[in-house]
């Protein structure tokens, strides 16, 4: 068989999710017809691609090398077609992003659909992830533009400050600390405390400060993503520290409490980057501007007001 660019991005869709089986709902294809893909490949280079680890696949040497050139021709292919919309403008192209959770379903949606409503004919797709893989697809050239919490000191991404986000503590309505409109951290030590995902940038920005303040939690749960967190939280099984655009909804129906923590920097900048050597494409400049200009959503989310304390 004849090497083309569906047997490519297919071993390439398999390697990112180490099995054949998870790749087939971004495939879009059916389990033997995956099968046949991969072993034609192998056929045709005349050696294996993967090799079998307990329940995943893992590249051999032969697929890490052939994973390095196929992306770098989906790259050019990539870099080909904005040459050639840039002759057009932004009447046509393809943006992609890459974010991590919290940025990704709460901060960056409502500006790519304001931005798909200015140019209807840009093509956008949107990666959430941890901090870790947005790094990479950037790196990689996967994606145009990667959105992170904590800055990343790399001399291969220049970085820009997207907006400023202010985290909260939430609590339950039923919570002793409910009625309170702001905390020390000497209130949070017996609490259980629900922390994300240790890869996420709201982690790292927690531990940090804590470390600062000296404190240290006597109960914690680690929870995977902010929703969960947020029903956990409600049901009053502990506590946590979110971004307060993550809770805007909950705090206004009363579902959940926001409380400020008076002795914890709890404000941090999202940045958006990409690769400081590569140019960007017109989609990805023309978004890159878009949000640039935009004063008004740097401002963290407003929460209502806080019932007083007794």
């Amino acid at each position: 068989m004849d090497v083309n660019l569906s047997n490519l991005r297919t071993f390439l869709t398999v390697a990112k999710f180490r099995g054949i089986t998870r790749a087939l709902g971004e495939l879009h294809l059916t389990q033997p017809a995956v099968s046949r893909q991969i072993h034609g490949l192998e056929e045709y280079l005349g050696t294996p691609l993967f090799l079998r680890k307990g329940r995943f696949l893992a590249l051999t040497e032969a697929g890490q090398i052939l994973e390095q050139y196929s992306i770098r021709v989906f790259q050019l292919l990539t870099e080909a077609q904005e040459e050639i919309d840039n002759l057009r403008g932004l009447t046509r192209g393809h943006l992609r992003i890459s974010a991590t959770t919290t940025i990704g379903i709460y901060m960056i949606p409502d500006m790519l659909g304001e931005f798909k409503a200015q140019f209807p004919g840009i093509e956008i797709s949107l990666t959430i992830s941890n901090k870790e893989e947005v790094l990479h697809q950037v790196q990689a050239g996967m994606a145009d533009l990667g959105f992170v919490g904590p800055p990343v000191p790399s001399q291969e991404l220049a970085m820009d400050t997207y907006l400023e986000d202010d985290m909260v503590l939430i609590v339950s309505p039923h919570h002793r600390l409910a009625t309170w409109d702001t905390v020390s951290t000497r209130e949070l030590i017996e609490e259980m405390f629900l922390l994300p995902d240790r890869r996420s940038g709201a982690r790292e920005i927690i531990e940090e400060e804590l470390r600062r303040t000296g404190v240290s939690l006597m109960h914690t749960m680690e929870l995977g993503s902010t929703e969960a967190i947020k029903k956990a939280v409600a049901a009053n099984l502990g506590v946590s520290i979110v971004s307060s655009r993550a809770v805007t909804l909950e705090a206004m129906i009363g579902h959940i409490c926001a409380i400020r923590v008076s002795d914890l920097n709890l404000l941090r900048k999202v940045y958006m980057l990409h690769l400081r050597n590569s140019p960007l494409s017109s989609a990805a400049e023309g978004f890159w501007h878009f949000l640039s200009n935009r004063p008004d959503k740097r401002e963290g989310a407003a929460l209502p007001p806080a019932p007083s304390r007794p």
